[in-house]
């Protein structure tokens, strides 16, 4: 197996990442402090994941698979860390095209799968997307699924794809926001909503294939899902996958967040949920 990912190491490999266009926000995104793109962003998580799968491959050929690939941050960073030709990199999911699978295949050699990952969301259905990914069982050694469930309808789909595509002692990576987390709390407290704001009425534009985040998730849920679904469930941990500490944010909201740092101490008050789901060999 590959030894464990270090922060040194993660961190070497970040400054000489190389974004593409799409991984960009723009150097003058009025959201940010500074020049952004998704790697920098969202490096916390990208971090703790890897960390948690790529030591689970063993050496010869191996299939890592990325559901919700876009913008193919993460198959860039495996390559960069395992640039192995025996690694077969294939990225499943919507807001894929033909020229973004060109991009990728020419710059890590992986594939680009169209895929309906949540074929009961009746806004995909018009456009008959394959809900099944095009790879045949047990093929699979390794599965990405980062801040995808939450997005889903019927997230048992994406569960029972993973499993099936999987081969026996395979894992799945799972990391998704915890519904849990005292920011959750704080607006409860004042009586605010957590959950994403609804598109306004009337609303259907066929193109956009971004779906707010339908359901949220405790800790102890998705360790019964992933029993349901078949999963031994391994690693399980509450992070803070803090991808805020770049935005603009005002003096009212920098207090919020200095509001929440004694939380953090709790570990169900955390941002964010990471999980590891062995197939049984």
């Amino acid at each position: 197996m590959l030894p464990r990912l270090t922060k040194r190491a993660f961190m070497k490999t970040l400054s000489a990442y190389q974004p593409l266009p799409c991984e960009r926000f723009g150097d003058s995104d009025p959201r940010f402090v500074r020049p952004l793109h998704h790697a920098l962003k969202c490096q916390d998580r990208f971090f703790i994941a890897l960390r948690a799968g790529l030591p689970r491959l063993s050496p010869g050929k191996r299939t890592v698979v990325d559901f919700g690939p876009y913008p193919g941050t993460l198959l860039r960073l495996v390559h960069a860390l395992y640039p192995s030709k025996d690694v077969r990199l294939v990225g499943a999911g919507l807001l894929t095209s033909a020229e973004f699978g060109r991009v990728m295949r020419e710059d890590c050699g992986a594939e680009i799968l169209t895929v309906n990952l949540d074929p009961q969301n009746r806004q995909f259905a018009a456009k008959a997307y394959p809900a099944r990914v095009p790879l045949d069982d047990q093929t699979a050694d390794l599965v990405f699924a980062l801040e995808i469930i939450e997005h889903l309808t019927s997230p048992f789909h994406l569960l029972g794809e993973a499993f099936r595509i999987l081969a026996p002692g395979g894992h799945l990576v799972i990391t998704t926001p915890n519904v849990t987390r005292i920011g959750n709390v704080f607006k409860l407290l004042i009586g605010r909503t957590p959950h994403d704001r609804l598109a306004p009425p009337g609303y259907d534009n066929p193109d956009d294939e971004w779906q707010p985040h339908v359901r949220e998730y405790a800790m102890g849920e998705l360790i019964q899902m992933l029993r349901q679904t078949g999963f031994h469930v391994g690693e399980r941990r509450f992070f803070l996958g803090e991808d805020t500490q770049d935005c603009v944010r005002g003096a009212r909201q920098r207090l919020i967040d200095l509001g929440k740092y004694p939380f953090f101490a709790v570990p169900h008050l955390r941002g964010s949920l990471l999980l590891v789901g062995r197939k049984p060999a």
